[in-house]
């Protein structure tokens, strides 16, 4: 009885042992980090990463969810809603302010007792300069950068590789992987047959309405800049401003001559003041859009452009520059700059298919929206 008992322990011991176990990971920062996988007790310094999450735990999205920021409850209050109807726990866990927009607080992370804090790449140089990350490495907690919206294109299927790993979830990881890739290599083959003199000049506005009618952010190379030219388009604003974007004046806009004019929406409701934006997100609908768009192409400076008459006009959802479904919007762009390469391509039936074959989840919502 006793030598059975020791078989016993000793096969559950080893039993266990395959399945936690140190390995060391390259972070979207080039940090190695040692990382007790599969992490069961994580901090999210951004909720909006929910969406990956329920990629890798499909039907189960809060798993190993420890605590998180606020921007389901400021930024992407849409999104909070969604997912608490998918998750009636979910607001049970524990929220903290957004790093950006104050000090990561260590001591309040600690109590949490987390066994990894992931964080997304723009806010390193800002977790360096204030102190926080030494004092989180000193800590022994791991943690890993992520980026979904510094260079999206390229590091998503890598951030998804690394999430997967530290979850134990590569396969549910892999799968999504494969299938992004797929979309992406679709759009790119179409667009290198065509000849870039038949590129559209394009220029993308940042948050727009989001604090009023004011004109205009635009973005840069990085985030959805990015997008512009693997869609087939000329990022009219590419030298023009720093690669994460900036403020132009309106007489730049009027001189740029746009063909394609884009901008991203949200349902920004909660960051306070009067949001003017096209609310797109999981509850929108055609008739919720469409009034707010053609307004914000009525202000002064984007109503003198040939384009505002011409149709080549969308608003897309803002959170997509943040979020592993990024490939819709790229193939929503594609179609939009050449409608007839793109003549069999179904971005919204690939949104559709994204949620149901790998969140779990029904679709809802909408993403983008033209005039």
């Amino acid at each position: 009885m006793k030598g059975q008992w020791i078989l016993g322990l000793t096969a559950l011991m080893c039993s266990w042992a395959a399945v936690a176990q140190s390995v060391t990971v390259t972070d979207l920062a080039g940090r190695q980090v040692m990382v007790n996988t599969p992490a069961t007790r994580i901090i999210l310094a951004d909720s909006r990463m929910l969406l990956a999450m329920s990629l890798l735990h499909p039907g189960n999205a809060l798993k190993g969810i420890a605590g998180w920021d606020d921007s389901l409850q400021t930024r992407a209050p849409d999104m909070g809603r969604y997912f608490s109807q998918q998750y009636p726990s979910l607001s049970s866990i524990p929220v903290f302010i957004n790093p950006y927009r104050s000090s990561f607080n260590v001591e309040q992370a600690t109590m949490l007792k987390p066994d990894l804090i992931v964080f997304d790449t723009g806010i390193l140089a800002k977790l360096k300069s204030e102190g926080t990350l030494d004092l989180l490495e000193k800590s022994g907690i791991p943690v890993v950068f992520i980026d979904f919206r510094q260079q999206p294109l390229t590091h998503t299927p890598v951030s998804m590789k690394l999430l997967g790993a530290v979850t134990g979830e590569q396969q549910n990881a892999g799968r999504f992987i494969q299938r992004w890739n797929q979309l992406l290599d679709q759009t790119r083959q179409r667009v290198a047959t065509i000849p870039k003199s038949n590129w559209p000049g394009v220029v993308f506005e940042n948050h727009a309405g989001m604090t009023g009618m004011n004109c205009c952010s635009v973005f840069g190379r990085d985030s959805f800049g990015e997008f512009i030219p693997e869609a087939g388009g000329r990022n009219l604003m590419a030298d023009k401003v720093p690669p994460q974007g900036a403020d132009i004046s309106p007489e730049l806009l009027i001189v740029a001559r746009p063909d394609v004019y884009l901008m991203s929406g949200a349902d920004w409701s909660r960051r306070g003041g009067t949001s003017q934006a096209v609310p797109l997100g999981y509850e929108a609908t055609r008739s919720s859009t469409l009034p707010k768009l053609e307004k914000l192409m009525q202000r002064d400076s984007i109503s003198v452009l040939p384009v505002a008459k011409s149709g080549r006009v969308m608003a897309i959802y803002h959170q997509f520059y943040d979020s592993p479904f990024n490939v819709v919007a790229l193939e929503a762009m594609a179609k939009l700059f050449h409608p007839q390469q793109f003549t069999d391509v179904d971005p919204q039936a690939d949104l559709e298919s994204l949620y149901r074959d790998f969140t779990g989840m029904p679709y809802s919502g909408l993403f983008y929206v033209q005039p």
